[in-house]
């Protein structure tokens, strides 16, 4: 059973940590008022979705703190977890800021104030990568344990064995929030996308580009630029991804387009068609049985 389905049957918070310990694999943990703690990763657990990511982190803060202040040990990684979502911050990106002791605690880490809430949340929005479990759930499991032996965050590469799920989630967190842009088009935009820096392309002859425009991304694709609704999924999607793939993958990828024009063009236009679902999941056989490539 995969982790999100177990959590889908958790009846306390109990159960939810019990998932979590099972799907990463912990090794020499304790459960104590940090839910679960290691040398390298604290987390914090719900046994509900209705808490946000900011209001767990801003608990699980309050025992940085407190650490903080009585010169305790402090894992490289946090970790907040529940049924729906995950979300993960190096602590060093927060240790510096809570060492000016200017944030205004609540008697306990679950009765923090308003103003402690408000206080982290506009400090961590850029510094955490969250996974929606429902459809990052690989994504999660990978990273956490690459975090929790290196003490890094690494980002998931785009390759062969990943593209029609990279771009699937690619059209879901971001071509849904570009204006005017058919279903055809998306391919375009998404290549565009990966095949770039944050300078510069990687390929000078691809049919569309990314821009940045006032430091916000926004696409060029015949003549025309097209803006994003949001940027909120753009940014939790290269929060989880690398971009660009790896320079051995690059070419091949962008070889593979075909494979992602829609559906109904492609039968359309006579090519053989495999239900992508099917696909997906032979992807994974063949990857759990012979490896990568």
């Amino acid at each position: 059973m995969s982790l999100y389905a177990e959590l889908q049957t958790a009846k306390s918070e109990e159960d939810v940590k019990d998932a979590y310990i099972k799907a990463i694999g912990l090794k020499g943990y304790s459960k104590n008022l940090i839910d679960i703690q290691t040398k390298e990763v604290w987390f914090e657990a719900k046994d509900t979705a209705k808490h946000s990511t900011y209001k767990m982190f801003t608990q699980l803060l309050h025992y940085v703190q407190v650490a903080l202040n009585t010169n305790e040990y402090i894992p490289p990684i946090l970790c907040v977890i529940d049924t729906q979502k995950a979300a993960i911050m190096r602590s060093e990106e927060v240790i510096p800021f809570l060492a000016k002791k200017t944030i205004k605690w609540g008697k306990s880490a679950s009765a923090f104030s308003q103003d402690a809430l408000d206080t982290v949340s506009t400090y961590i929005g850029t510094h955490f990568v969250s996974f929606k479990l429902q459809t990052h759930e690989k994504e999660f499991i990978s990273t956490i344990k690459e975090a929790i032996r290196t003490g890094v965050i690494v980002r998931t590469n785009i390759t062969p064995d990943n593209l029609k799920q990279v771009f699937d989630k690619w059209v879901t967190m971001i071509g849904r929030e570009i204006n005017g842009i058919k279903d055809e088009e998306y391919a375009l935009l998404f290549y565009a996308d990966i095949m770039h820096d944050g300078t510069f392309s990687t390929h000078s002859n691809l049919s569309a580009q990314l821009l940045h425009r006032d430091g916000a991304p926004v696409f060029m694709l015949g003549g025309k630029v097209y803006e994003l609704n949001s940027h909120e999924g753009y940014r939790r999607f290269w929060a989880i991804y690398q971009k660009p793939p790896k320079e051995e993958y690059r070419n091949y990828l962008l070889e593979r387009r075909d494979s992602l024009i829609p559906c109904n063009e492609r039968i359309f236009k006579g090519a053989y068609y495999t239900p992508l679902i099917v696909v997906d999941k032979s992807y994974d056989l063949l990857s759990s049985t012979l490896g990568i490539n």
